[in-house]
């Protein structure tokens, strides 16, 4: 008794091996990252264990703290100090960030994941207020 050949298979057989190749080539260009829900992006710039700033917002990275490259492999947090990078990331209950996802920044654009409160620009421009400077007598 034959077995019926799943979909894939049934599409190798009739394409043969050239099929094989053209079919491998558009596998990875299907691969989507699907982030969980309650995700943000941003532009995070790490500091020492465990501070990082996110859209110019401070957190603390969280005990077991997960880091995976856009490879999705995992990055020691020891190798992270003074990195900047586009990120996809997750903060638990208590504010801590707790997953991050190193990402591309084509990535980035074509995401929709909400982007990260930030205070960039807010309360300082860099530049000294205006009748600061002393006056004389």
């Amino acid at each position: 008794m034959r077995r019926p050949l799943s979909s894939f298979g049934a599409v190798l057989r009739k394409l043969g091996g050239a099929g094989f190749g053209v079919l491998c080539l558009a596998v990875p260009a299907l691969a989507q990252t699907v982030y969980p829900a309650g995700s943000l992006q941003g532009q995070a710039e790490f500091g020492a264990f465990p501070q990082v700033s996110i859209n110019c917002t401070r957190y603390t990275l969280g005990p077991g703290v997960r880091v995976l490259d856009a490879q999705h492999r995992i990055v020691p947090v020891q190798q992270l100090s003074g990195v900047s990078s586009r990120v996809v990331f997750q903060v638990d209950a208590m504010g801590n960030v707790f997953r991050v996802w190193l990402i591309r920044p084509q990535e980035a654009a074509q995401l929709q994941v909400p982007q990260a409160p930030g205070q960039c620009g807010l309360f300082f421009s860099g530049e000294p207020a205006s009748g600061a400077a002393d006056q004389g007598p």
